[in-house]
Order: C-alpha cells, then structure tokens, then sequence
C-alpha cells in the first residue's frame, strides 16, 4: 500500500517512508516497543506471515501497534501528492488524506464508468465508450439474462419445496400447540394473550377505515369471496396461525353477539359507527373488506367487541382514512 513516492511534490524525509512498500506512510502506525512506522496495510500483511518487526527483528504483536505520533501526523499532513492520472490532464494537487477518494472518482481516470451518450442508458468504461456498441452489448445483456432465467426456475421450485416443507412443520407445531392449549388453561390463557398481541402488530401497517354505509355488510360471503379474503390477508402479512381464525370470522355465525342478525345490528347501529376498522387490500379482494380487531375495540360493548378479531365484506360505502392513533405500549395488548 502507501502513497507512491514519486507522485509527491517537494521533499520527503526518510522516516515518512514504510520500511515494507518503500512509499509514503498511508494510515501509519508504529510498534510500541522499537517505533518502527509502517502502513497499516503493509504491516497486517507482513504478520499474517511473521511477529517480527521487519526493521530490527524484535517481537512484535498486533497487540504492540498503536498510532504513530503526531509529529509524524503533522509532518504527513503538511505533504502534497499529485494525481496518478497527471499524465491524462489532471492537475489537481492535494493532501494525503484526500487522494484516495480524487482518484476514484478522477474524471481523467480513463477506467471511470461514465454514461452511454448512444442512448442505451448502460454505463461503461470511459475509455471504452468509443468501442461500445449499444445494440451488441444489449443483446449480450439479454442473453445473459436468458441464459440465468432456468438457474433461478430450479431456484424457485427448491424454494416452494422448502416452503411447503416449512408449511408442513408449521402446521405440525400448531396442532400441538392447539392441543396443548386445549388441555392446559394456563397455557390456553397466554396463548390467547399472544395472539391478541400478533394481531396487533399486524393490524398497525393497514390502512385505518371509515364504514359509511353498514347496510352494504355481506353476512354470509360465499366461496370465491373466502378465497379473496384469505389472499388478502395473506398478502398484507397476517400471521399464518392466525389466518384461518380471521376467515372463519367472516360469517356471522362467528361474530359477537350484538352482531349476529340483522335485526340484532340494527338495535345496535348507533354503536356501529364506534369502531375501530382497517381496511385489507382492496386490489386484491375485490371488495371493501374491513378487518375489526379486538385490541383496537376495548372500548366497546361486550356484545359488540371481537375476542381476536372479525372480518366484514361490504358492497361499498367502505373509505380509506389517514390518520392514525399513536401505537400503545406491547404491555396493552397483554
């Protein structure tokens, strides 16, 4: 490494130079014990190899390097280097500590990646760029793409294997946690606790909603609508144990009490507006389809508020609002 001697301007003494590369000190540093200088580079390199010093063969550890003094500093700040592309018609001149960054980005470096002025918009080597061809270089482009596009098929299918493999566990895991839940009431009371607090997490990236129109509630989705619902969910990042929950509580037969019926959500319109709703991905279920969670309804009637959450399609009179309550504590959900 170092700094080439014969780029800088003017006199160097003979302690500035790295006893390794023979050039300008660059990030010196100095064995504690004999004050031998090297560049860093040069010296890491030399101990991978040897735990000498390569000047007078004492011991030396990665332990005994520490920064050179600042006399030597000063004296490495106060030279000046040229660019290595002079001869190309640079002639800027400049401190140690800036000549790494000029050079990469030297505008006389004939190996600078510049802009094609042809039109193809690939960027290239500027002393290349009167050879480039575009259409050539395009189609080479091309084909190398075609040419990737089975490896990343052969990708793809072993990453849906491992997927589907991943699925399988999964559910393996929730049927014995399901199990455990069932035949264990205190794990019952946490694993409820948990899932109140995923959906949560979940329900905080979707859009809040605004229901204008209750009547438009469609109380019994049929099959194709399930299926739109269970993308939906899918797609926005909803826990995976929890969706079949969510998407048996789109039928009414599985909402709260004060839900049920038609009649039953008629005594209860005036409540209706009070809750708290986010919206699941329009584009994909076709429908305003709204998802009401029990963490963000504690504030409601017993018979109205969802133990996790319910999910409710509606024909329309369904809208997106921005503004969001500040997120409460993890502790909330619990």
């Amino acid at each position: 490494m170092g700094y080439d001697l014969a780029l800088i301007v003017g006199h160097v003494d003979e302690e500035l130079l790295c006893p390794i590369c023979a050039d300008v000190l660059e990030e010196p540093m100095q064995s504690s014990s004999c004050e031998h200088a090297f560049c860093r580079y040069c010296i890491e390199k030399w101990m991978q190899e040897k735990q000498i010093c390569p000047v007078d063969r004492s011991d030396l550890m990665p332990i005994h390097l520490v920064p050179v003094s600042r006399l030597m500093r000063n004296m490495l700040g106060r030279l000046k280097i040229k660019c290595c592309f002079a001869e190309n018609g640079c002639t800027a001149l400049m401190p140690l500590e800036e000549y790494r960054n000029h050079v990469a980005n030297c505008q006389n470096n004939p190996k600078v990646v510049v802009m094609c002025t042809k039109g193809c918009g690939m960027r290239v080597p500027k002393d290349e760029l009167s050879r480039h061809n575009c259409v050539f270089e395009l189609r080479q482009q091309l084909q190398d793409h075609i040419n990737a596009i089975p490896e990343l098929r052969d990708m793809q299918a072993h990453q849906e294997r491992r997927l589907g493999e991943h699925r399988r566990e999964l559910e393996l895991l929730q049927y014995y946690i399901a199990t455990l839940r069932a035949t264990n009431p205190v794990i019952r009371t946490v694993g409820d606790q948990l899932d109140r607090y995923a959906l949560m997490r979940w329900g905080r990236g979707l859009p809040l909603a605004s229901v204008r129109t209750w009547g438009s509630l469609i109380s019994t989705p049929d099959m194709p609508m399930r299926l739109m619902v269970r993308e939906g969910l899918r797609a926005s990042g909803c826990p995976m144990h929890l969706m079949e929950i969510l998407l048996d509580c789109c039928h009414e037969d599985s909402w709260p009490e004060g839900l049920t019926t038609l009649e039953m959500r008629r005594m209860n319109l005036h409540r209706l507006a009070q809750y708290v709703t986010r919206l699941l991905p329009i584009v994909i279920t076709g429908k305003p389809c709204v998802v009401i969670l029990g963490g963000d309804n504690a504030h409601m009637p017993e018979n109205l508020r969802p133990v996790l959450g319910v999910i409710m399609i509606f024909v329309d009179g369904v809208d997106e609002t921005h503004p969001e309550p500040a997120p409460l504590p993890d502790s909330d959900y619990l």
